[in-house]
């Protein structure tokens, strides 16, 4: 079993994934409307930087054998 800090990040990064994944969609929907567009893009671009810093802190955590 993963220790809460780990498994905190983890689960974040799966939450973070499964929006992007979404962010498609909503940008589909939001055809038309150049603010609605801008904003799906925007939350895509921090979602993408969340997305980032969590699987680099996923990558240090094992590289230092603290994914435990």
């Amino acid at each position: 079993m993963l220790k809460d800090h780990n498994h905190d990040l983890v689960k974040q990064l799966s939450e973070v994934s499964s929006s992007l994944w979404r962010m498609e969609d909503y940008q589909k929907n939001a055809k038309g409307c150049q603010h609605c567009e801008a904003m799906w893009a925007d939350m895509k671009d921090k979602l993408n930087g969340m997305s980032d810093a969590l699987t680099a802190e996923i990558n240090r955590h094992s590289k230092e054998n603290r994914f435990e």
